[in-house]
């Protein structure tokens, strides 16, 4: 049986708060914080032509903050996209990368289908 409208409705505030959620994310160097992206941000990081997966960490870290000054500095970075490559090996990003974009629907089974039938009368 196909959702209703009324269904639909019901769920609103819980999508809202999904897309607002926060969640932890273990890594070599410890538990990371992490939001969900946003379409637009998802698409931005495919445009790249190389460093999607650090665009994706760096703007979907909430904490520790990856762009924080003193960080950069203490790393030696001029950009806040180079502290992904000081902190990661690349196998890692990609894993990072791959649990961030999960958070926004892309994975295979996010959607389960199977043949719809109509009902007989």
């Amino acid at each position: 049986m196909a959702v209703s409208i009324s269904e639909l409705i019901a769920k609103k505030d819980d999508l809202s708060a999904k897309r607002k959620a926060l969640y932890d994310l273990e890594t070599s160097l410890g538990t990371f914080t992490v939001r969900a992206p946003g379409k637009s941000l998802m698409l931005e990081a495919w445009d790249l032509e190389e460093g999607g997966d650090g665009y994706l960490i760096i703007n979907c870290v909430v904490e520790p903050d990856l762009k924080d000054s003193q960080l950069l500095k203490a790393y030696g970075c001029m950009e806040p996209m180079e502290i992904v490559d000081k902190l990661f090996p690349y196998g890692e990003q990609k894993a990072i990368s791959s649990a961030i974009t999960k958070l926004a629907g892309f994975t295979k089974d996010a959607c389960a289908t199977k043949l719809h039938e109509e009902l007989k009368n």
